[in-house]
């Protein structure tokens, strides 16, 4: 029951302003038509992605297609490479450490 609650709270609150307006940090980066919100964490190099305007199905239903939508977010928004190795898919979210090095950032 918790579950559903959040998910009727946050449908309500995407379908008034993306996701990227509750933090500052964020931006947005539009992969395929769809917008993603892209955020910096406290890690260094660390980002999360996520749809920005999610609907419901996307709140309760696990895509595979919205991590690769996430991790091409977060590749343009940061110019740099994702590192496949620290990838953690969850709940339609993804988390991610980049290599922003000369040889890999992409231009």
């Amino acid at each position: 029951m918790k579950r559903f609650l959040t998910v009727i709270a946050l449908v309500g609150l995407a379908g008034c302003q993306g996701v990227s307006s509750f933090f500052p940090n964020a931006k947005v980066a539009i992969v395929d038509g769809i917008e993603y919100s892209v955020r910096p964490l406290s890690s260094k190099n660390s980002w999360q992605a996520s749809l920005n305007r999610p609907t419901g199905a996307s709140l309760i239903v696990i895509d595979p297609t919205i991590y690769a939508g996430n991790v091409k977010a977060i590749e343009a928004a940061t110019g740099c490479t994702v590192l496949r190795e620290t990838l953690q898919n969850s709940d339609n979210n993804t988390i991610a450490a980049v290599n922003c090095s000369k040889s890999t950032a992409k231009k």
